[in-house]
């Protein structure tokens, strides 16, 4: 079963399901003011998904064009996905933006602070090979 793609406010999520991984391609526009709001929202469906499969892996793939949130909203964000199971997956993230890749890397501390299996990549190549061989 191929979970169905998703349309949000700025975004869309396309899934494909190949146990254990769930990749997920994120694209669209998020307008700088709602970042938090909508980032929170398409996590949410993105662990709703996850559950709803039986994911233990996660590839997701950001075609966004906008900028990574500022810090403080950043621990707002973890705060928000407290308890929605992405604690238990392996989690690899790809982000298109070459410029964004520092933020997301801070990002990634911040997660696994939380207790978060991720890591971030610049390209896809090297997050496929870290869910297949360098995690759990």
């Amino acid at each position: 079963m191929m979970p169905a793609p998703i349309e949000g406010r700025g975004y869309r999520l396309e899934f494909e399901f190949h146990p254990p991984l769930l990749t997920v391609h994120l694209r669209g526009v998020v307008s700088p003011e709602a970042n938090l709001a909508v980032t929170t929202e398409y996590w949410q469906q993105i662990a709703r998904t996850v559950r709803e499969v039986g994911a233990e892996q996660l590839l997701v793939l950001d075609e966004l064009p906008g900028e990574v949130m500022s810090d403080d909203d950043l621990l707002r964000f973890f705060d928000s996905l407290a308890g929605l199971g992405l604690e238990k997956v392996q989690i690899a993230y790809v982000e298109a933006r070459l410029d964004q890749v520092p933020r997301i890397e801070y990002a990634q501390l911040l997660a696994q602070e939380r207790g978060y299996q991720v890591r971030a990549f610049a390209n896809e190549p090297e997050a496929r090979l870290w869910l297949r061989y360098g995690g759990a």
